[in-house]
């Protein structure tokens, strides 16, 4: 099944954009906006289908706000990348090209099964990862869960998809 963008695309303003809703300043908005692009562009080369596309941008959401090079907080140390991974690129940590490596890694993990809840599949992806995704190295406040955190971020993440790349 292929999800569909939001009905009403977003209008220019900085508010209303996925990208600039919660950016402090008009660069957190761009920075935000060219790691979702390197994202859907990444799933595109690897020959990903919208639904990857959606499931990826998703993940990046819940799991970091679309931020590459985000310090872990306590207990965890270090840096992790746009999907909640420690970072272990030989890259410059808040690059696109750290983005592009981390939905690489994203992308070889993608598992067969129904996209139909985009939230679940895009979580059965990050589970997938033979790393062994452990819920309290991505999650640190307290209640926050990767489901609730994933569910949660649909709605952006379908938003800034409608954005990228309107109705395709």
């Amino acid at each position: 099944m292929t999800i569909s963008p939001p009905t009403s695309v977003p209008t220019t303003t900085a508010d209303a954009s996925p990208f600039g809703a919660e950016a402090n300043s008009d660069l957190i908005a761009k920075i935000h906006r060219d790691n979702a692009t390197a994202i859907v562009e990444t799933v595109e080369a690897r020959h990903g289908n919208p639904d990857q596309a959606l499931a990826a941008l998703l993940a990046a959401e819940a799991e970091t706000g679309w931020r590459s090079g985000l310090s872990m907080a306590p207990p965890a140390t270090g840096i992790r990348d746009v999907y909640g991974w420690r970072f272990g690129y030989n890259i410059a940590a808040d690059s696109t090209d750290a983005v592009k490596a981390a939905t690489n890694t994203f992308m070889d993990n993608a598992i067969t099964v129904s996209a139909d809840d985009p939230a679940a599949y895009a979580l059965a992806v990050q589970l997938a990862d033979p790393r062994g995704y452990n819920e309290k190295e991505h999650f640190y406040k307290k209640g926050e869960t990767a489901a609730t955190e994933y569910a949660a971020a649909l709605p952006k993440a379908q938003a800034a998809y409608a954005e990228l790349r309107g109705s395709q």
